[in-house]
């Protein structure tokens, strides 16, 4: 006999504990990716130009800002979406593969990100903090925020 699985819809999370999620995916993720960011700087090696590595500054201050943007967008399904959980990881995943949009297009065109010499290892190391980010995001919104 088959054994069929029913999905039941993820319980709406209180104001209080989703601001208290989205503190825990900006500070982890700040903090995953300044590790990324040393450890990425010390083996790409990239040119002193190139803007997104340059200093920590971007990596904190891109990855704190758009953590809080995907604060507001979670609570904004939160309070709308019969199954949060479900419809955050939907959006999540779509935003993490748009968002690796700039930094592919600084492999093929150079040029339209005026961001200094972008390297293949370089772009590899904002490809990573990206993915980084994402993991950090979704183990705050759909494990810790869910734990009582």
């Amino acid at each position: 006999m088959a054994n069929v699985m029913t999905s039941q819809p993820s319980a709406k999370l209180s104001t209080s504990r989703l601001m208290q999620a989205g503190g825990v995916a900006i500070v982890g993720s700040v903090i995953a990716n300044l590790i990324v960011y040393w450890i990425g700087k010390m083996l790409a090696q990239p040119p002193a130009d190139f803007q997104p590595l340059a200093s920590p500054a971007p990596t904190i201050l891109f990855t704190a800002l758009f953590l809080a943007i995907a604060t507001g967008v979670y609570a904004l399904i939160n309070a709308k979406a019969a199954d949060p959980v479900r419809v955050w990881t939907i959006v999540a995943s779509v935003a993490l593969v748009l968002s690796l949009i700039p930094n592919l297009m600084l492999l093929v065109n150079p040029s339209a990100l005026p961001v200094g010499t972008p390297t293949a290892a370089g772009v590899f190391v904002l490809i990573v903090m990206h993915f980084v980010a994402y993991g950090v995001a979704m183990w705050a919104f759909v494990k810790w925020a869910h734990q009582q």
